[in-house]
């Protein structure tokens, strides 16, 4: 039987899916402190639920760009590999730390998806696309995986501007095809939790009724968005988040 105590997480993952999916980042940085502050659900099943949403979400969107021909699909096959890899690290750790310190980590990561945000956005932009170039910086797909498993953010933020400074690749192919990396990382990381009995099913059945929506608007909107608004709102909301994590955390120690 459904339990309607948490029928407001359906409006607003519809809401998050679409800001997430017309701008190349992952919504379970954003769900995962609403079900954390908002909701209080332990950091451990915040995260797990909020990537499990997120799962439903990338791939909508994934699938919505699919359609578009948005992918820059020699890209996410040099990159999906060391994603993957990074899941497997990151899954660990975060099978291990308590939940203290993992509340820390969560802050200190969205404080850097912040700041890689806000560099990307004082760098000008090449014309001279080259999707090769991306080879020797492929590792940071390890590290932005494993901090995906252990924070719930991760993949498409630090993809994402490695696509499209690095890989050269236009905006909004960089957005979809970091989504498409999104995706098929997060299936390994969910699939990994529901084994754990990490995720709540009384939550997640509204949130992933949500992002079904998003995701498909998302995509089809995100031609009309300004990149750069969307990045700067997301940069400082994600910044602020990250700050508050590091405040409650830092305030359990003193």
């Amino acid at each position: 039987m459904i339990n309607f105590d948490y029928w407001y997480v359906f409006p607003a993952a519809i809401f998050t899916c679409i800001f997430a999916t017309s701008s190349g980042f992952s919504g379970a940085v954003l769900f995962q402190p609403f079900f954390y502050f908002v909701l209080k659900v332990p950091i451990a099943n915040s995260i797990a639920t909020g990537i499990a949403t997120e799962t439903i979400g990338m791939t909508g969107g994934a699938i919505g760009y699919a359609r578009m021909g948005y992918h820059d699909v020699g890209v996410w096959k040099r990159l999906f590999p060391w994603a993957i890899a990074g899941v497997l690290v990151g899954f660990f750790f975060f099978v291990k730390l308590p939940a203290l310190p993992l509340k820390g980590l969560v802050g200190l990561s969205m404080v850097l998806v912040s700041i890689i945000q806000f560099i990307s956005l004082q760098r000008k932009l090449s014309d001279n696309f080259d999707p090769n170039s991306i080879k020797r910086w492929s590792p940071v797909a390890l590290i932005a995986g494993a901090f995906s498993a252990t924070t719930g953010t991760g993949v498409a933020e630090m993809s994402q501007p490695l696509i499209e400074h690095v890989g050269r690749v236009p905006t909004k192919r960089a957005n979809a095809t970091a989504i498409l990396l999104e995706a098929t990382a997060d299936w390994l990381i969910t699939i990994l939790n529901i084994k754990l009995g990490n995720i709540r099913y009384d939550i997640l059945i509204f949130s992933v009724s949500g992002v079904l929506i998003g995701s498909q608007i998302g995509p089809r909107i995100a031609p009309y968005l300004p990149d750069r608004i969307l990045k700067t709102v997301f940069a400082i909301c994600v910044g602020l988040i990250g700050i508050f994590y590091i405040w409650s955390y830092g305030k359990t120690l003193f």
